[in-house]
């Protein structure tokens, strides 16, 4: 190799790593993209919106958040894998996308710690079950006694696998006979529970709280290890079925190969958030209790999600699709 060709190897590669550090330094120069794989009202568009306001705040620059639903997740969070990594597409991440998609489909087009820079994670909640006043249920085991005397005739919505899950995990606790019906969004799932097609609903704590004072809904209980502390006369389901639990977390990624500089600022603004008393007001109104999970102990927390999900998934006898 001539020392002309070599001159213009090395100065190329120094033009490509002189742009990519200006274009970290100066980031950001342009509105952000938040995309939320689900319909909007849910727990992960609620947070996203209220992370977005504050990372505006932060960046003075506009954040907008895209609900891109569809497939349990999989269309939005493809989308993102196949943006640009340059910082100005990223993807509000779930369990159902992270974890639980691997085991609930035979196929999924991405692979969540390759194809993935997981900046950090939000928070962790539970979901409450409800049911119509009209049918007179007041408890989770009058609800398993009306189901197992009305086969066939108890259907649940689901919008992702945290309300998929916690309907499949309490059948597998209580023996109950429900059915399953799909949806693209929390709201058609809640307008066919309010209109008496379905029965009971599971539904996480942040879009539940402008349910739970209806008074043509009956809270049944709650999906977490214990109560919630918003909620304290609403028992926990594991009260009355012992060992039945189930959560789920937010948190926020990027397309694998995002620069290293955009990543920490990123990274800083999600720490920095969960410092901020304002923020963690937010999330406590959300239903969220703030991460504990390290930056360095994520990757394992998500490897063990996917783990404790297809677990889930295979004790419910749930076929992938």
């Amino acid at each position: 190799m001539n020392k002309l060709v070599r001159w213009f190897m090395w100065a190329c590669c120094s033009w490509g790593m002189s742009i990519g550090l200006a274009q970290a330094q100066g980031y950001p120069t342009k509105p952000i993209k938040i995309v939320v794989p689900f319909g909007p009202g849910g727990s992960g568009d609620i947070t996203a919106r209220a992370f977005g306001q504050y990372l505006e705040a932060q960046l003075k620059q506009a954040v907008v958040v895209e609900n891109k639903a569809g497939a349990n997740g999989i269309l939005g969070t493809e989308a993102v894998k196949n943006s640009p990594a340059d910082g100005y597409t990223l993807l509000l991440t779930t369990n159902t996308t992270l974890a639980a998609n691997l085991s609930l489909y035979k196929k999924v087009p991405y692979e969540p710690l390759k194809d993935f820079e997981h900046l950090g994670q939000f928070g962790t909640a539970a979901s409450v079950a409800l049911v119509s006043k009209e049918s007179g249920i007041k408890s989770a085991a009058e609800l398993t006694a009306y189901a197992k005397a009305n086969p066939g005739k108890v259907f649940f919505g689901h919008y992702n696998s945290a309300s998929q899950m916690t309907a499949e995990l309490f059948k597998v606790k209580t023996g109950a006979p429900m059915t399953g019906i799909p949806y693209k969004s929390i709201g058609s799932a809640l307008q066919d529970f309010y209109g008496g097609q379905l029965q009971v609903m599971f539904i996480e704590y942040l879009p539940a709280m402008s349910h739970i004072d209806n008074p043509k809904v009956t809270v049944l209980g709650v999906t977490g290890a214990g109560r919630f502390k918003t909620w304290p006369n609403v028992p926990a389901i594991g009260e009355t079925y012992p060992g039945y639990e189930l959560g789920f977390f937010l948190g926020l990624a990027a397309p694998a190969g995002i620069p290293a500089d955009v990543a920490r600022k990123l990274e800083g603004a999600i720490a920095s958030a969960l410092k901020d008393e304002g923020f963690l007001a937010r999330l406590a109104q959300l239903g969220l209790e703030p991460s504990k999970v390290s930056k360095a102990d994520y990757p394992r927390f998500i490897q063990s999600e996917i783990t404790r999900w297809a677990q889930v998934i295979k004790d419910a006898g749930v076929k992938p699709e």
